[in-house]
């Protein structure tokens, strides 16, 4: 029966960690900029097009090889390229001739990352886009690499990690698997908080030292630490200060569950964690020059605020677990027991009721 526990515990385990350290590969294809994924650098568009209409965020070409008229959106990050430098969407005009980079969409339109105005110096600009596409399409192929690499070393990295932890507790400090068990969902919950503050993004920054051209769409340095507490926060803060504490809450609560530490031990400890996070955040984007995650003071306060309200719903907890099982056998239970007997909340009617013993 114990073992089937563990073989359940590390299935679990394996599925978390696998689904957390995806979310690298997703946020590394949303950061990269004009990186087609077709063989076609044009999208199948037949290369040069004309443009017929323009609208607020689209624009409708006519194909050079079938004479239909296609639909152009333009992602968030489209660029509108022309001899002369850089425009807008109102810069076009209908009757001229663009090439694009992106990708068809299965509603018949197309979604462009880059359009290049081909009036003028219509074959120098296309040649050097083509050229261009080229080398992107070979830095995606690279990074699909990169990324494949960095996921399955970290899942294993953190997996043998928390092998190593097991049987050290197991062999040489004596815990039980009732502990184990905890101690388990406790650092499932910690993978969890370091992959959204630190793996998703900015691991990103990682990949770049390995593919110096891979674009990062990030923060700049300038503003990737903020020192000054509250008096900052805006009204559209209140979200984030929200889920800061929400994130914090397990830290407060789970810890009793694996340590004989008060709240006033745990919510420094917390505190500790969480300026430990910005620190690592402030690092990379210092060295990287760019970040995902702004180092923020108001960040550890109200991460600090989620730990203590965590504390005090597990003495909460406790107590009115003791509460509604004080007439309950509950000694065949090992499970049971163990959440009874925490001993953070110390209560004299509790210390002598042999039945959680």
């Amino acid at each position: 029966m114990k073992r089937i526990c563990i073989i359940i515990i590390v299935i679990v385990f394996a599925a978390t960690a696998f689904s957390s350290y995806k979310g690298v590969v997703l946020a590394a294809s949303q950061s990269e900029n004009a990186i087609p994924q077709s063989g076609d650098l044009c999208g199948g568009t037949g290369g040069n097009v004309q443009i017929v209409s323009i609208g607020n965020k689209s624009f409708t070409i006519k194909r050079n090889d079938d004479g239909s008229n296609q639909i152009i959106h333009l992602t968030v990050q489209a660029t509108i390229e022309t001899s002369t430098g850089s425009v807008s969407l109102s810069d076009l005009k209908a009757g001229e001739r663009v090439t694009l980079v992106g990708s068809p969409n299965p509603d018949g339109s197309f979604t462009a990352y880059t359009v290049v105005v081909c009036s003028g110096t219509q074959g120098s600009v296309t040649g050097q886009k083509m050229q261009t596409g080229q080398k992107q399409s070979e830095n995606f192929n690279k990074a699909t690499a990169w990324r494949s690499y960095v996921n399955t070393f970290t899942i294993l990295f953190v997996g043998l990690i928390w092998i190593g932890m097991l049987m050290f507790l197991r062999v040489q400090k004596k815990k039980n698997f009732v502990y184990l068990l905890f101690f388990t969902i406790f650092y499932i919950y910690i993978v969890k908080v370091l992959d959204y503050t630190l793996f998703q993004f900015q691991s990103l920054i990682v990949l770049k030292h390995f593919m110096p051209d891979l674009m990062l769409r990030g923060v700049v340095a300038e503003k990737r630490l903020n020192l000054i507490p509250l008096i900052t926060l805006r009204l559209i803060d209140v979200r984030t200060s929200l889920l800061n504490i929400l994130l914090m809450m397990p830290f407060g609560f789970g810890l009793p569950f694996i340590t004989n530490f008060r709240m006033k031990k745990i919510v420094v400890i917390g505190m500790c964690f969480s300026i430990g996070i910005e620190f690592l955040q402030f690092i990379t984007g210092f060295l990287a020059n760019i970040t995902f995650r702004i180092a923020d003071i108001n960040d550890v306060i109200f991460n600090t605020v989620g730990v203590t309200i965590g504390c005090i719903l597990f003495v909460g907890f406790v107590r009115n677990y003791r509460h509604i099982f004080r007439n309950w056998k509950i000694s065949g239970n090992p499970i049971l027991r163990y959440i009874a007997e925490r001993p953070q909340i110390n209560e004299q009617s509790f210390s002598s009721n042999k039945q959680f013993r």
